[in-house]
């Protein structure tokens, strides 16, 4: 079983940017369309908790 993406901290977001690029880079394939979408989840998932009004 694969490890799912998260992203906690600014350095994980940084991190998933990158692999971002990385997976651009390469040619188009099944495998690089589901990590590209679990890598854009995890950073909105990040984004959305990041901008949450803290109580």
């Amino acid at each position: 079983m694969k490890t799912p993406i998260v992203v906690h901290t600014e350095e994980d977001y940084e991190r998933a940017q990158q692999r971002v690029a990385e997976l651009n880079a390469m040619p188009d394939s099944s495998e690089k369309d589901k990590e590209l979408q679990a890598i854009a989840d995890a950073m909105l998932a990040f984004e959305l908790r990041r901008d949450e009004p803290e109580d």
